[in-house]
């Protein structure tokens, strides 16, 4: 192998590489505030229509574009939502804990991991959609989804 094949091939290898992790650098340098809000929006609907599928999710964006970066939070460099996102059951014969467990279920099965659950509340995370608290009530039977979108760089700062 020639010295010129050689290192043509050390830069294609590296172009490669480059390529890669490219694809693979977080979400949070790729995606726009609104981006990562209506990403979460669109999951925490998903997850409530998976458990009622006649479900016509009201959506509150409670908090848009908070400060999240820096030291202590404060810095806008990068900013967060706050979204609550809600849903009664129509079907008046479900239970509370039957709904619960399949909250639970269709989180896991949507790649979110579970970081905590009581009292019908199961605190989840999930890698390019922030984190949520997803609280399931009893009169009426009833999802409420209230999370934070990623934390993602500010096009404006």
């Amino acid at each position: 192998m020639t010295i010129r094949a050689f290192y043509g091939r050390a830069l294609l290898a590296l172009l490669l590489l480059t390529g890669v992790a490219a694809c693979t650098n977080g979400s949070d340098t790729t995606m726009t505030p609104e981006q990562s809000r209506q990403t979460l929006i669109a999951e925490a609907k998903a997850i409530i229509q998976a458990v009622f599928p006649d479900a016509d999710p009201l959506v509150v964006v409670q908090a848009k574009d908070a400060p999240c970066g820096g030291a202590v939070g404060t810095d806008h460099s990068h900013v967060e939502s706050m979204i609550n996102v809600h849903s009664d059951a129509t079907d008046k014969s479900l239970t509370s804990d039957a709904v619960f467990t399949k909250v639970v279920a269709t989180l896991k099965q949507r790649g979110w991991t579970i970081n905590y659950t009581q009292e019908y509340v199961a605190g989840a995370k999930r890698e390019g959609f922030g984190g949520i608290s997803a609280g399931v009530g009893d009169s009426p039977v009833g999802i409420n989804i209230s999370g934070d979108t990623e934390c993602v760089k500010n096009p404006d700062a």
